[in-house]
């Protein structure tokens, strides 16, 4: 996680296919072998999400998480986020959860690795939800951009239940 661009830059194709099919052998494959190239696995994981045929946030729940971006109060827009992610299905949200969290410990080391909440979630926000609408791409971009980065920065206030 300490690695300058991490998410942010690209694995090469030979070695991100190479893990790929790792994957595809294996359920086990290893992806913390220190030869593997880390922007590679990452390339894979965003890659992942993106061919996802129906997003990690969902089309049903895209609409309310952004609407969610634009209430001012911390408090309320919290509320929102969460009653909004109440609305995936049981395995999206679980592993929205993780990986909002994941990426919350990737800020956490901005000073090794330069990403900050606001690089992060420019380079997740497509990646997790996108409109089903493709008229809809580039007008939305800033306030998914917004988003999830509010969701990295107050991650425990809007996935623990006791905040």
């Amino acid at each position: 996680m300490d690695v300058e661009g991490i998410y942010r830059k690209s694995g090469g194709n030979g070695q991100v296919q190479s893990i790929r099919e790792g994957f595809e052998r294996s359920n086990e494959f290893d992806v913390s072998d220190p030869d593997l190239d880390i922007h590679a696995v990452t390339s894979l994981l965003k890659q992942y999400f993106r061919r996802l045929p129906t997003p990690l946030i969902t089309y049903d729940v895209y609409d309310k998480l952004l609407d969610s971006v634009q209430i001012s109060d911390d408090e309320k827009r919290i509320a929102s986020m969460r009653n909004a992610i109440q609305g995936l299905p049981t395995c999206h949200r679980d592993c929205l959860e993780f990986l909002i969290f994941h990426l919350a410990r990737v800020v956490e080391r901005v000073q090794d690795n330069l990403m900050t909440p606001l690089n992060v979630a420019v380079v997740f926000a497509p990646t997790i939800m996108r409109p089903e609408s493709l008229s809809r791409e580039m007008t939305d971009t800033q306030t998914k951009n917004q988003a999830i980065q509010f969701l990295i920065e107050n991650s425990n206030n809007v996935f623990l239940e006791d905040h």
